[in-house]
């Protein structure tokens, strides 16, 4: 266990430590610490604010116990999300796995190690999205003692099955590493693969509850608290934590967390034998597998003569996203992945409930739909899904040490940042067409108002690829080890979420001053205060053009 301890502390030592020097941050540095207090409070605020305004509307209408499962159905999905997109990479794909193998290290010590970064990276984000949350429930309910423990228990044990499940369905399937011939092609089958088995996993479990009647779900709705059951069933531990922490009994409590500590117990045991068998089988096919497949393809001259300067850019920046699995799965992939896990999600949860998504879209058809407060909920959903989309704020450091490159070539630079940035537009773009599309099929807006929310969706997107270009330019981070550290050990991540959350507070405050404004003047507000900004930061781009490159060298 000794070995274990260490293991899991030069893991986490070197991915922190690697983040903060190309931050520019000693372990002395005051601002290192002044940075987190900033953002922790930033987003502890943000999370208290909606938060609060959420439970107070359920409070109204005797329902606040749903709050509970909202939160821990959040940290559940969170847990899942985050571990499909960094198991993989954490497992497989890190640099120090070359320098393991020959030390005298068996394999549950790599595993364990392994896993606990992953549980620690897990609950940095937990503990803020969960623990606030719930203690203000607590606080807001008059919650005793009991709550606060059973609360804490919860928060600790909900992410490890998931966690443990999605790694042992990665280390399965890592395990045919060795039979490919092109490792970075079957890294990228493996993680899409992983993607859909989740979602078939998901979809399964869902069905388990659609017997429902909607008589039924009627009646536990207009019950006191009712609308709990509702979104229990998922996940078995969510069920037990879900009991717990909204009954009065010391041994009912006692008796759910218990069975809760119990699967995860065997969980655990589970993914161990499971892992002894299989994880070095997969770490060595990866690592010593086939080599990359060679192309006998020549060079035709014909293909490349009349290419345009921008096609030829741009397509370079695709290939470099496409060709390599880690940038793939963290920059491209989640502006489809992510709209289309959380519409799986919402379609499941209708099920579950027993109700399809067609009767939810006749019962929204009967609201005003086509107002200024919907309209702005739809664009912050958009702003929620793009901020996930890293190929901007990466754009400059996912060149390395070629970055430098880019001042020696004969196009000018603020040509080249545009063309950088393309990609970034073209996929928020593609987030806008997905959300839209499902906004059409379940509100039937008229095609007017779809036109202008693309559009004003599109102008945040411009704007959103610009400011984090010009971030990557002023912090670019270009001495990294694996393509991993560039996107995902990477503090600049934080800033596409920032950003996300400045602009869905602006659209609070235009919904709250600009309360009865018809839907299209208020679009066309949102789109004349967006675009000026736009044109402000590409300006500053144009103007400071070889300023902002000084830091590439």
């Amino acid at each position: 266990m000794k070995k274990v301890i260490e293991l899991t502390k030069i893991f986490l030592k070197n991915s922190f430590s690697s983040m903060e020097l190309k931050m520019g941050l000693s372990n002395k540095s005051k601002s290192r610490f002044l940075i987190y207090v900033i953002l922790f409070l930033y987003f502890a605020g943000l999370i208290i604010f909606l938060g609060y305004n959420l439970l107070n509307g359920l409070i109204a209408i005797h329902q606040e116990t749903v709050f509970v499962g909202m939160i821990l159905f959040m940290i559940l999905g969170v847990a899942l999300i985050q571990t499909i997109f960094s198991s993989i990479n954490i497992l497989y794909f890190t640099k120090d796995n070359e320098y393991l193998l020959p030390l005298p290290l068996k394999p549950y010590q790599i595993i364990l190690a392994r896993t606990n970064v992953m549980l620690i990276a897990e609950y940095a984000m937990i503990f803020l999205i969960g623990l606030i949350p719930l203690t203000m429930y607590g606080i807001l309910t008059n919650a005793g003692f009991l709550y606060y423990i059973t609360m804490i228990f919860s928060v600790i044990l909900i992410p490890i099955l998931p966690i443990l499940l999605i790694s042992m369905i990665v280390m399965i399937i890592m395990s045919f590493a060795k039979l490919t011939k092109n490792r970075n092609r079957f890294q990228l089958i493996a993680s899409l693969i992983v993607l859909a088995i989740i979602v078939c996993i998901s979809l399964s479990t869902s069905s388990m509850k659609s017997d429902i009647s909607n008589e039924e779900m009627a009646q536990m709705i207009v019950q006191a608290n009712g609308m709990v059951d509702l979104v229990k069933g998922y996940f078995p531990t969510l069920d037990f934590l879900i009991d717990a922490l909204t009954t009065n009994s010391l041994f009912v409590a006692a008796i759910e967390i218990l069975k809760t500590l119990l699967l995860t117990i065997l969980g655990f045991i589970v993914y161990m034998l499971i892992a002894q068998k299989i994880y070095f089988k997969g770490l060595v096919g990866n690592l010593f597998g086939g080599g990359a497949k060679k192309s006998n393809k020549g060079i035709k001259q014909e293909e490349y003569k009349n290419s345009k300067l921008y096609k030829s850019y741009v397509g370079k920046e695709f290939k470099l996203l496409i060709r390599n699995p880690v940038f793939l799965m963290q920059c491209l992939l989640p502006s489809i992945l992510i709209p289309i896990i959380m519409v799986v999600i919402i379609f499941s949860g209708m099920q579950s409930e027993g109700a399809s998504l067609k009767d939810i879209s006749t019962m929204l058809r009967q609201m005003e739909m086509n107002s200024f407060l919907i309209i702005c909920i739809i664009l912050g959903i958009i702003q929620f899904f793009t901020m996930f989309i890293y190929i901007s704020i990466t754009a400059i450091s996912r060149d390395g040490e070629n970055a430098v490159f880019i001042k020696y070539i004969p196009v000018p630079l603020y040509k080249q940042y545009i063309y950088k940035i393309m990609p970034n537009i073209i996929m928020n773009m593609v987030t806008i067409l997905i959300t839209l599309a499902m906004v059409q099929y379940l509100l039937h807006l008229p095609i007017i108002t779809l036109i202008e929310l693309f559009v004003v969706a599109t102008i945040m997107g411009i704007l959103q690829s610009i400011l984090m270009l010009i971030v990557d330019l002023k912090r670019p981070k270009l001495n990294w080890d694996s393509e991993y550290a560039v996107a995902k050990q990477n503090l600049n991540l934080v800033f596409p979420v920032i950003l996300s959350m400045i602009d869905i507070i602006i659209m609070i405050i235009l919904v709250a001053l600009l309360k009865d404004i018809n839907v299209y003047v208020g679009l066309t507000i949102l789109g004349v205060i967006f675009a000026i900004v736009t044109f402000i930061a590409n300006r500053y781009l144009y103007n400071n053009q070889d300023k902002l490159a000084e830091k590439i060298i």
